[in-house]
């Protein structure tokens, strides 16, 4: 990424902030991202497409043509945006935890970034309920956007556990060492491209807002402001692009189904 597309990137998050190599900075671009960038899945559920995670094609889609993505595309992107700001920033893969049973796969991508002697975990590509905003890999407690976290390391892995409660339970845990970008390859081709999996059985699109969030899941559209609920079912193929256009900032034409 050159320097003309990051100040266009940081143009279309809306971050202002310093540029200061800090966890401060971090924090702002991250909250700024996950503000004006949506989670959505359009690409595999509405047009049978496996995103690509080339760098250009990425930039073209969130930037240039002002959309969304899920965890490979909106973390990749991240990372490419934090080089070239200057950190020192490497992807890892997750596994989502959530809960009791079986292990879940690795499935999700999140970023690492090195600032003012510590580690920090980034991730603007997790379309549940989780940190927005970045976290410090340590053992303190963390209000972040999303509720309280801290860090513990198991061997040489790294575990993010969210406050329930008295209770802690685990909700991403990943190795501390990067993985080659050509390793997310093969998920993002079984995440995007399985016919039975999530992201191309329904529609998912979130978007965090500072007092609220918007979500709509298939044709269920659901904001949340200051605590207050709306909820409503959409109808239509072209009241669905009008909630597309005006809640979440995508612009696109859906295929009849």
């Amino acid at each position: 990424m050159n320097q003309q597309q990051m100040e266009a990137y940081l143009d279309r998050i809306g971050y202002t902030g310093s540029r200061e190599l800090t966890g401060q900075t971090l924090d702002g671009v991250i909250k700024a991202h996950v503000g004006t960038v949506p989670f959505e899945n359009l690409d595999p559920c509405e047009f049978g497409i496996t995103p690509s995670l080339e760098e250009e094609d990425l930039y073209n889609k969130i930037v240039v043509n002002r959309r969304g993505g899920y965890c490979f595309e909106l973390n990749t992107s991240l990372h490419n945006l934090l080089l070239a700001m200057g950190f020192d920033a490497y992807p890892v893969v997750v596994r989502i935890i959530m809960g009791p049973g079986p292990a879940r796969p690795y499935a999700h991508k999140g970023v690492v970034a090195r600032a003012e002697g510590k580690l920090w975990y980034c991730d603007v590509g997790f379309g549940g309920p989780g940190p927005k905003g970045v976290v410090e890999m340590s053992d303190r407690e963390q209000e972040i956007t999303g509720g309280v976290y801290r860090c513990v390391f198991p061997e040489d892995y790294c575990e993010i556990l969210h406050k329930d409660g008295e209770e802690w339970p685990v909700l991403f845990r990943f190795p501390m060492h990067p993985i080659e970008p050509c390793d997310f390859i093969p998920l993002n081709f079984y995440i995007g491209g399985q016919p039975n999996f999530g992201f191309r059985a329904w529609r998912t699109v979130n978007l965090t807002l500072p007092n609220g969030s918007k979500a709509l899941t298939n044709d269920h559209l659901t904001i949340r402001i200051d605590g207050e609920v709306v909820e409503r079912d959409l109808t239509s193929r072209e009241e669905v692009e009008t909630v597309l256009r005006e809640e979440f900032g995508i612009d696109v034409k859906l295929p009849e189904k």
